[in-house]
């Protein structure tokens, strides 16, 4: 064998060499693209069910959001010691709020891992956040106060409200209605 035969070999491995990489790396990037999607889809089912699950809630009891205003800390031994028919109520209410959270923690979840497209996290998870937690306000501040039942998602969110002075819906239509 000569050197240009050794020459050609050596250029032909490489070649081959070359080829089964580029061949793995489209591969390799393949299943990762469909790995991500596969996780969208999975958080996008999810949320949505979660969603169906709040709606179905408040079909279901129309009066339990009515509960909201009246949140007081003491109310949480009446969640546990059912032994009246608003003690029922108030537990019902109680759930309620546990499913709004959940709902929650796994829209912020998803979108602080990008598996939320961001036009669909602003324009629908994002407000109906905000509706939640300022519905339910006064039992989600007993929860940051007591620092149980509250995730950090949750904490960073409210704190984000407080700062942009959106945590109270009142002050926030004031000042829609002044800017109009």
């Amino acid at each position: 064998m000569n050197i240009t035969n050794e020459v050609i070999l050596i250029l032909i491995g490489c070649t081959v060499l070359l080829s089964a990489v580029v061949v793995f790396s489209v591969f390799a990037y393949l299943s990762f693209a469909q790995s991500r999607k596969d996780r969208e889809d999975a958080a996008f089912k999810q949320v949505n069910n979660l969603y169906k699950k709040i709606k179905g809630f408040q079909t279901e009891h129309p009066k339990v959001s009515s509960l909201s205003g009246k949140w007081q800390p003491d109310i949480i031994h009446r969640v546990y010691n059912q032994s009246s028919e608003k003690d029922k109520q108030w537990a019902k209410y109680y759930t309620f709020v546990e499913l709004c959270i959940g709902y929650c923690n796994t829209v912020l979840h998803a979108r602080k891992r990008k598996l939320i497209d961001k036009n669909s996290y602003i324009n629908q998870h994002e407000p109906f956040i905000k509706q939640l937690l300022r519905k339910h306000r006064l039992i989600i501040d007993d929860m940051v106060r007591k620092e149980k039942y509250i995730s950090d998602y949750i904490k960073d969110f409210r704190q984000n409200l407080i700062e942009n002075k959106s945590w109270n819906r009142r002050t926030e239509h004031e000042e829609m209605v002044r800017t109009a």
